[in-house]
């Protein structure tokens, strides 16, 4: 073997190792990107529980557009409480909020509000591996202060 076969080889050998790390290293970073993006929806999830049970516990019979009309009521408050461009990243229709009075709505009982949502991830990869979806369950509780 001359010494412009053993380059060539050589070559060959960084190609097959780059090849085999690089497949790792996207599996990797497309597993950090769906970790991320479920992530910040259960940090909106939870920001959107808290407005809803905090808006019950001033308003404890307005939880819905029957109740009391939009803007003014809880679940238009959690479904509102992400705003702006983030807003796109979370489909409200496909979420449950789920809002628990006591049966006696008074100054002092605690207000649950409980939200779930179906998170679909988005990398091929990672979804043969944890399946299509993740169910993100978030609850906050407040205490009643008005009636």
């Amino acid at each position: 073997m001359n010494k412009t076969t053993s380059k060539r080889m050589e070559r060959g050998q960084s190609l097959v190792e780059f090849a085999i790390s690089g497949m790792l290293l996207v599996i990797l970073f497309s597993g950090l990107v769906d970790l991320a993006r479920v992530y910040f929806t259960y940090i909106a999830l939870e920001d959107a529980a808290g407005e809803a049970a905090l808006y019950l516990s001033i308003n404890p019979t307005c939880i819905d557009a029957g109740d009391c009309g939009d803007p003014n009521n809880a679940d238009w408050r959690a479904r509102n409480a992400v705003g702006g461009d983030f807003d796109a990243l979370i489909d409200w229709g496909s979420a449950v909020i789920d809002p628990e009075l006591p049966t006696a709505a008074a100054v002092g009982g605690t207000v649950f509000v409980t939200i779930n949502y179906d998170h679909t991830l988005i990398t091929p990869v990672i979804r043969n591996i944890a399946g299509d979806q993740i169910n993100l369950q978030v609850e906050a509780r407040q205490t009643i202060v008005s009636e």
